[in-house]
């Protein structure tokens, strides 16, 4: 199903369509990836930190990035958990607009 929306800013009049199935879609896929960030990457990122040959010795040059690199991997992990918290934010904005929709209604129909 697709739910037309009135766009709220400038009167514009235009229509956007949302298609319920992609938004849930996108969040399935979004929440895939936070989830492999969260059980594999972060967790081996953890322990390949923790490994001396890079804290100490000859290799301790050269890593020096590794903090960098690091954040950049949590960088992203938080990037795709506002993304999905954005989605959330639409699903929850689309089951409010419909409950106003069917009180509307309701209220017509005096029942």
């Amino acid at each position: 199903m697709l739910k037309a929306m009135a766009g709220e800013g400038g009167g514009s009049g235009l229509l956007i369509n949302i298609n319920p199935d992609e938004i849930t879609t996108i969040y399935k896929h979004l929440l895939a990836i936070i989830t492999e960030l969260e059980n594999n990457a972060v967790p081996n990122i953890e322990r390949l930190g923790n490994i001396d040959y890079y804290t100490e010795g000859k290799a301790q040059k050269t890593m020096a990035v590794y903090p960098e690199a690091n954040r950049k991997v949590m960088d992203l992990y938080d990037n795709y958990s506002r993304a999905a918290a954005l989605v959330v934010d639409i699903l929850n904005t689309m089951i409010q607009t419909d409950e106003n929709i069917a009180q509307q209604i309701i209220a017509k129909l005096e029942v």
